[in-house]
């Protein structure tokens, strides 16, 4: 944690770590509290198993990072695409063979 106060953008966002309690209540509460941070323009959440107790964890995105997730997300789009009209991929023990 910072001595910033929340109200002004540092360039960073905090990541929060608690307990788990009722996941909606958590994943609410934890999107909200990274929200609340001047830098965050999107939250990405996930639940990390532990030895002690599950804990979720929650990062709030600052806006230069998002704009990488979504390049991330259209580059494996793409990829999916193409594999879908790649007519020799196999899917498991699925193959198809050319009739040629």
């Amino acid at each position: 944690m910072s001595d910033t106060p929340t109200n002004q953008a540092d360039g960073t966002c905090e990541t929060t770590v608690t307990e788990m309690i009722s996941i909606t209540d958590q994943v609410g509460r934890n999107v909200m509290k990274a929200l609340n941070d001047p830098d965050a323009v999107a939250v990405i959440t996930t639940l990390v198993p532990g030895v002690s107790g599950d804990r979720v964890v929650s990062l709030g995105l600052t806006d230069e990072q998002m704009h990488h997730v979504g390049l991330l997300l259209n580059q494996i789009q793409a990829e999916d695409e193409a594999a879908a009209e790649d007519e020799e991929r196999c899917i498991g023990f699925q193959c198809q063979i050319p009739k040629a």
